[in-house]
């Protein structure tokens, strides 16, 4: 169950903030990504724990922009570092000499497809995503939702949706999970983003300036060839943290966006399973520990 719980946090995270443009207020705001033209995102965090370096950059480019339909690619790659201790680990494994530890490259590319009914006046968002996934060392899967939530309070300053969310991959069978969306905004400063994994209140001291105070979920994953006896010839590795904190974002020109990000992060979830079914090989145990993450995007 508990895993199935951060399943539903971790898509609706990857979901909803596509939801989020209902957003009418607020010159800089939480991020829309790939629902721009163009995206650029680069950012850099450091954990004070068993994977403490990640490097990502991602860009997206929209070829479909209309009021009803818009289709998005977008390309991802991280770029992780491992130093698990052999006492965190739920079983007597070297993680050096499986694979574990050391530098890894996890990749993906694909497809989001966002389309707009209306519905008894109130507008149906549906929504459709596709990934092929890889790293430095093998191939991963591919893997995919769908879903859709419809948004039945939509005014200037509230909006209010509920839908639901199906997973498709070569791990899964299927499930279909909840999903809610929850914005409002206070005044022309303050406002309330509650989206999936994502809780945040929101303080804009000047139009060019974003402050916010909550929480987010982050999942990081990368797959390797552990050369075990016993074990599959290609493995995941996935961590799920929930990560506490405070972000500032700045705009420092009319596409170029900065932010600082600084918090605690705890671990929700850790194993190693095959690359295409959910069996765990191994799990670790990781304390709660500090991040710091900066990052710089061009949306335009």
């Amino acid at each position: 169950m508990k895993i199935r719980i951060i399943a539903i946090l971790l898509l609706a995270l990857c979901v909803f903030p596509s939801f989020a443009q209902f957003d009418f207020g607020g010159p800089v705001s939480e991020s829309g990504y790939g629902l721009v033209k163009t995206n650029l995102t680069f950012s850099y965090d450091h954990v004070f724990g068993s994977v403490p370096d990640n490097l990502t950059g991602q860009v997206s480019y929209q070829f479909v922009n209309k009021p009803y339909l818009k289709f998005t690619a977008n390309a991802k790659l991280n770029m992780l570092w491992a130093n698990f201790e052999d006492n965190r680990l739920s079983e007597p494994v070297d993680a050096w000499g499986i694979g574990l530890n050391g530098n890894h490259s996890y990749g993906s590319f694909g497809f989001t497809a966002l389309g707009f009914l209306p519905v008894f006046g109130k507008p149906l968002a549906l929504i459709a995503i596709g990934n092929a996934e890889w790293s430095n060392h093998c191939f991963g899967r591919i893997s995919g939702l769908a879903g859709g939530a419809y948004i039945f309070k939509m005014t200037e300053r509230t909006q209010i949706g509920l839908g639901a969310i199906a997973i498709i991959h070569t791990a899964s069978k299927i499930p279909v999970f909840p999903a809610i969306l929850c914005r409002h905004r206070f005044n022309d400063r303050f406002a309330l983003n509650i989206y999936g994994g994502i809780f945040g209140l929101e303080y804009n001291p000047t139009p060019n300036n974003l402050i916010v105070l909550g929480a987010d979920l982050d999942a990081r994953s990368f797959y390797f060839k552990p050369h075990k006896e016993g074990w599959p010839d290609k493995c995941r590795f996935t961590m799920t943290l929930l990560r506490p904190s405070l972000r500032y974002k700045h705009r420092f020109g009319k596409y170029f966006y900065g932010e600082a990000q600084a918090g605690v992060a705890f671990k929700m979830s850790g194993h190693v399973t095959s690359a295409t079914r959910s069996h765990s090989y191994l799990e670790f145990h990781e304390k709660p520990s500090f991040f710091l993450k900066a990052t710089v995007s061009y949306s335009l």
